[in-house]
């Protein structure tokens, strides 16, 4: 079962929460779901062993707050910085996730891998990823996502994607700095169990850092 979670905030509440970047908003999201053992058990592992995290979230500032969505398998608990009255949560039906054609919209950090010269002649074992900038890179990038993940892009509708935005966090003393990107369009699904495993999962890097989740309205239903 497939849980999405919406909640807002406003400014005083996220000043009173310390909430000033994207990691913050990561380790608040987590409280939703601390109160599972089996999540506690995970995050007492050493990084290399946790895994991916196990939701997906994405924040978007309005005038007066801002709005956080969430998607996860695991049942969310209400935190206590969140009331009733800014608090919901909806089932993903999988009649929802059965349609042929979606309305979407992804904020994403879109890059690349490189080999990474490990300074002996050789390549280190890890990639060095590397945002794409431009917006015809961008756009195969989602393209080639798409192809992964069970879907094409109706070329009939153009997509839209909007300037890139910088996202620098610091997370344990270490600063970082990751690129979004916000896609729009329309999307027909060529395979439904990979579609389905997207929207669980989300698309590109970053997952835990507030990018990948795939905001879709059927065009059909």
């Amino acid at each position: 079962m497939t849980n999405l979670v919406k909640l807002s905030l406003t400014y005083e509440r996220i000043a009173k929460e310390k909430i000033t970047d994207n990691y913050a908003w990561h380790k608040k999201a987590w409280e939703l779901f601390q109160h599972h053992p089996e999540l506690q058990l995970r995050n007492n592992r050493p990084e290399s062993e946790k895994g991916p995290t196990p939701f997906l979230s994405r924040y978007t500032t309005k005038s007066q707050h801002v709005e956080l969505l969430l998607v996860s398998d695991y049942e969310p608990q209400m935190p206590n910085w969140c009331t009733e009255q800014t608090w919901r949560v909806v089932t993903i039906s999988n009649e929802f996730l059965s349609q042929p054609t979606y309305q979407f919209d992804l904020y994403a950090n879109p890059t690349k891998a490189i080999k990474k010269p490990n300074g002996q002649g050789g390549f280190a074992k890890n990639r060095q990823r590397l945002t794409l900038m431009d917006e015809f890179s961008q756009t195969e990038w989602l393209i080639r996502k798409a192809a992964r993940h069970g879907f094409i892009l109706r070329d009939d509708i153009p997509l839209k994607l909007d300037k890139p935005v910088d996202h620098r966090f610091n997370k344990k003393g270490e600063k970082g700095l990751h690129i979004g990107v916000r896609f729009q369009g329309i999307l027909e699904v060529t395979d439904h169990e990979k579609f389905k495993r997207a929207f669980r999962e989300g698309i590109g890097s970053a997952k835990g850092f507030g990018f990948g989740l795939l905001l879709i309205k059927p065009l059909q239903i």
